[in-house]
C-alpha cells in the first residue's frame, strides 16, 4: 500500500459552482516533483502544480511523503462479520481527494435492489443503468419526474432476500452526483462525485431495510417530537389570492364536516415577497387577525411559511434585524450585502416582537 502523508481540509466555495470550460483529464499533467529524497523504504519530494485546475481551486505546492508497505494499491472493503459478504469495495478504481472534488467508486452485486438517495421524484427502486442522482437542495414548486427536491440525504439501501440489507451513509453536505451504472465488462458499480468535504462513511448492516432505517436514525438523530395537533389534517397550497379566499376555505371545511386542524399560507401573504410582512391589500392586518382569532376560538391553528432571507431594504423587518444584530456578516463586520440578508441561528435570546 502506498500511503500519502497528506491531509487537506476540503471546502466548497462560489468558484466551485462557476461555469468552467470542460477540460479532459488527460490534458492535466498534475504535479512536478523536485528535491526527491530516497530513504530506503520511503521517499519525500516537493510537488509544484504543473497543469490546469480541472477540479477547481488547486493546491499549488505540496510536500509528498511515500511509504512502501505492500504491492497492492490503496483500497478498502467492508464485509459482514457473520457471512463475510462484501458490502462496499473500492478495489479496482481510483480515489480522488481534492480541495473541491472527491471521487470514490464501489462495486455492487449484479442487479442490486437500491433505494433512497433522497429527496427525488425518481422511482422507488432506483434504476441501475446510466442513472445519476444529483443531490442539490432546491425549492421544488413543480415536481417533474427525475428531479431533486427539498432535501439531500446521501444514504442508500441495498436489499437482498438471501443476504439481508445494508445501508451506506456518506456524512457530507456538499452538492454531489451519485452515479449507478455498469462497466464495459458488465460489472455493476456506484460512484460518488462530490464538490468537496470529507469521506465520512457509516455502514449499516442489518437483516432488513426496517432495521437499517432504525440504525440510520440512531446515527443522524431522531426528528423532533411534533405537537399532538400536528397529526391532524393540514391545509396548505401556494397561490391563495387573499384573506377572503383563506376564510372561504376554512368555512368550506366546516360545511363539509371535514376536521381541519391547521390552516397554512405560503408566501402569498407577504408584501412583494418580503418575509415578516403582510400584503396590505390582499392580506390586511386587521382581517388576518380576525381569521386567526376565529381559528383559535375553534381550537384550530394557523401557520405561515417564512424564509431565511430578509430583504436588504428600508422595511421594518430588516430594521428590527439590524437593531437586534441578527444578520450574518462579512469578515470586516459589515452586514452581508445583496438583495437579501440572512439571519444567524446562533442567537437564542431574540425577541419575538
Amino acid at each position: 500500500m502506498i500511503g500519502y502523508g497528506l491531509l487537506f481540509p476540503a471546502a466548497v466555495g462560489a468558484a466551485a459552482l462557476s461555469v468552467r470550460a470542460a477540460l479532459p483529464i488527460e490534458s492535466c499533467p498534475g504535479y512536478k516533483a523536485s528535491n526527491i529524497q530516497d530513504h530506503g523504504g520511503s521517499l519525500t519530494a516537493d510537488l509544484q502544480l504543473a497543469g490546469s485546475d480541472t477540479y477547481g481551486s488547486e493546491l499549488t505546492t505540496l510536500k509528498l511523503k511515500v511509504d512502501y508497505e505492500t504491492k497492492e494499491p490503496f483500497s478498502f472493503a467492508v464485509t459482514r462479520a457473520d457471512t463475510k459478504k462484501t458490502l462496499f469495495n473500492t478495489s479496482g478504481s481510483n480515489l480522488i481527494f481534492r480541495s473541491q472534488y472527491l471521487n470514490l467508486r464501489t462495486s455492487l452485486p449484479q442487479n442490486p435492489n437500491l433505494y433512497d438517495l433522497g429527496e427525488h421524484s425518481d422511482t422507488f427502486r432506483l434504476n441501475t443503468t446510466n442513472y445519476t442522482r444529483t443531490l442539490w437542495n432546491r425549492d421544488a414548486f413543480t415536481i417533474p419526474a427525475g428531479t431533486s427536491l427539498y432535501g439531500s440525504h446521501p444514504v442508500y439501501v441495498d436489499h437482498h432476500k438471501k443476504f439481508g440489507a445494508y445501508g451506506a451513509f456518506l456524512l457530507n453536505s456538499n452538492g454531489m452526483d451519485i452515479k449507478v451504472n455498469q462497466t464495459e465488462n458488465g460489472e455493476q458499480y456506484l460512484e460518488y462525485n462530490i464538490l468537496g468535504g470529507v469521506s465520512d462513511f457509516y455502514f449499516l448492516a442489518r437483516p432488513s431495510p426496517k432495521e437499517v432505517a432504525a440504525r440510520y436514525a440512531r446515527v443522524v438523530g431522531l426528528p423532533a417530537m411534533i405537537p399532538y395537533w400536528g397529526y391532524g389534517f393540514q391545509q396548505c397550497r401556494y397561490g391563495y389570492r387573499g384573506v377572503f379566499e383563506l376564510a372561504e376555505v376554512v368555512y368550506n371545511y366546516s360545511q363539509a364536516k371535514i376536521p381541519l386542524e391547521t390552516m397554512w399560507t405560503d408566501i402569498d401573504y407577504m408584501d412583494v415577497r418580503r418575509v415578516f410582512t403582510l400584503d396590505p391589500l390582499r392580506f390586511p392586518l386587521d382581517k388576518m387577525r380576525d381569521l386567526v382569532s376565529y381559528l383559535h376560538e375553534h381550537c384550530q391553528h394557523y401557520v405561515v411559511m417564512v424564509a431565511p432571507a430578509v430583504s436588504y431594504s428600508n422595511n421594518s423587518a430588516f430594521q428590527r434585524g439590524v437593531e437586534q444584530d441578527v444578520f450574518l456578516k462579512e469578515n470586516n463586520g459589515s452586514i452581508f450585502k445583496g438583495t437579501s440578508s440572512f439571519y444567524t441561528l446562533r442567537r437564542t435570546d431574540l425577541s419575538p416582537d
